[in-house]
């Protein structure tokens, strides 16, 4: 490090020849050049216990981030990300342990493996089996199909006249009947047997009551205004063991 000396009026007066031998001195002595504030306070912590020192480091980190607010906040999301990193792992962790165990709707999930490692069977022998419908494929209600199926809607709307019969969509038991505050308003649900249920809302009034058997040609209400509607229709809901299915697919042309 090269150090400039200014030299005062007096200095100047001093013989070259001693002005030489001072800045020599002075360059190269570093007992002189350590001899600093920031020198000297680092041999004082380095004195210290460490138990001191520690506090007196947390307490000027401390004064730090309080005063710097940019500061605190890196400090802050670098402590989440790695809290949220570390919960990650964790999480992989356990479903990698549990990966035999994990089902959806009963069914265990079959995980990748190395095609080596499994032995192949010699022969699948399998046999396809038809189921026919519990639906008789009658429409609810004689009119037109005012709002499809659609992620937003899981039913469709079919219109008619303000009483009109409604009749089920096949033979079944009838599973509930009453009001639906959810917006459904008067509504009958038929077990189909088999996993498969259907829901008629909307309704003015309902004619049969739970553990009634019902089929194709049962009214089983009429057209209504019940519930959230803006005409007289016929909701119609189906569900396939707990799952909503599009009704058109089983409606009549």
């Amino acid at each position: 490090m090269k150090i400039k000396i200014k030299l005062s009026k007096k200095t100047k007066e001093v013989p070259s020849r001693l002005r030489r031998k001072a800045y020599c001195l002075l360059r190269h002595n570093k007992s002189v050049l350590l001899k600093t504030p920031f020198v000297r306070a680092l041999k004082r912590y380095a004195r210290m216990e460490l138990g001191r020192a520690l506090k007196l480091f947390a307490r000027f980190t401390h004064f730090q981030l309080s005063i710097r607010p940019r500061i605190r906040l890196i400090a802050t999301v670098t402590l989440i990300l790695m809290l949220t990193l570390a919960a990650t792992n964790r999480m992989a962790g356990f479903v990698n342990a549990k990966e035999g165990e994990i089902k959806i709707n009963g069914q265990a999930i079959l995980v990748a493996q190395n095609s080596q490692n499994i032995p192949q069977p010699s022969q699948i022998e399998g046999e396809i089996l038809s189921k026919k419908s519990p639906f008789d494929f009658v429409r609810p209600a004689q009119g037109y199909i005012s709002q499809g199926f659609a992620f937003y809607h899981r039913a469709v709307d079919i219109t008619d006249d303000l009483g009109a019969p409604i009749r089920p969509l096949g033979a079944g038991k009838v599973e509930f009947t009453g009001y639906m505050n959810d917006g459904h308003g008067n509504s009958v649900v038929v077990d189909h047997g088999d996993g498969l249920k259907s829901l008629y809302a909307h309704m003015s009034r309902i004619y049969v009551g739970v553990g009634n058997g019902v089929d194709s040609d049962t009214a089983i209400g009429t057209i209504g205004l019940t519930g959230r509607t803006t005409g007289p229709h016929v909701h119609v809901e189906v569900y396939d063991n707990g799952i909503s299915v599009d009704p058109a697919k089983l409606l009549p042309e």
